[in-house]
């Protein structure tokens, strides 16, 4: 499958279904909803003014917990439908639509680069990390999220995810997964979230963790060399987040 075709499916796959289960008790909550790295990283770097590009912003998790510590957030994405959900969220922002592959943004332009999960759906992840590489100001931090290979999750989108992404396709195979794996699916993460995910949040897990047209799984070797390569040194490092690993580099010269 050509490049072009597959960011054409991830768009519409993600305009579809948006990775979007937040209810508005987990709006009112946000902070609680971030990955504890993450966190850790808007506390220790960032403040009420900092500037921020956040590529890949999706429905706008990030993009309501950043508005609401005052953040001068810029946020990037290739899907209307996420953006448009991001926007409800966060008014105050700058949303923009655009591929990673291509960022509209100027070279050396944010002093913090926000990129959590997004790299591994883009049909070239190097590209993606350069993008983010090229807009970060030297001196700056760029905060990244991508999946880890060393995880079971890698074995299942990959060989029980096939199959699943084949009969999705077809008419008859999608009614047999909405009879069977969603329902299951749905309670199982009501039973984790003790009753607050909501059948259409679920859902939207599923089609982005085993529907999803492009997934791809990097280890820690290969994401620190790609930095290398762009002059970013890692300065924090969790493997620890779920099926993401989660890197903080910083990059030379300046000051953040």
């Amino acid at each position: 499958m050509s490049d072009n075709r597959l960011q054409q499916r991830t768009v519409a796959h993600y305009d579809e279904f948006p990775f979007d289960f937040l209810t508005a008790e987990d709006e009112a909550n946000i902070e609680q909803l971030q990955p504890p790295p993450f966190r850790r990283f808007a506390d220790r770097h960032l403040s009420a003014g900092s500037v921020v590009a956040e590529i890949g912003c999706g429905p706008g998790r990030a993009s309501l917990f950043l508005a609401r510590r005052g953040i001068a957030l810029t946020a990037i994405d290739i899907s209307w439908g996420s953006l448009l959900l991001a926007r409800r969220r966060a008014p105050a922002c700058t949303f923009v639509r655009a591929s990673n592959l291509a960022l509209p943004l100027v070279d050396a332009s944010f002093p913090f680069v926000v990129s959590d999960g997004v790299i591994h759906h883009t049909p070239d992840p190097y590209q993606s990390f350069t993008e983010l590489a090229r807009i970060l100001r030297p001196g700056g931090l760029l905060y990244l999220g991508v999946y880890r290979r060393k995880r079971y999750y890698y074995y299942v989108y990959t060989y029980i995810g096939a199959p699943v992404r084949w009969l999705e396709q077809r008419g008859w195979g999608k009614a047999l997964i909405y009879a069977t794996l969603l329902p299951l699916y749905y309670g199982v993460h009501l039973v984790k979230s003790r009753g607050k995910r909501t059948w259409q949040g679920a859902k939207n897990f599923f089609y982005d963790y085993i529907i999803t047209p492009q997934a791809t799984f990097h280890t820690r070797e290969e994401i620190e060399t790609w930095g290398a390569r762009h002059g970013l040194a890692l300065l924090d490092y969790d493997e620890h987040v779920g099926n993401v690993h989660a890197f903080v580099f910083r990059k030379q010269g300046g000051t953040a």
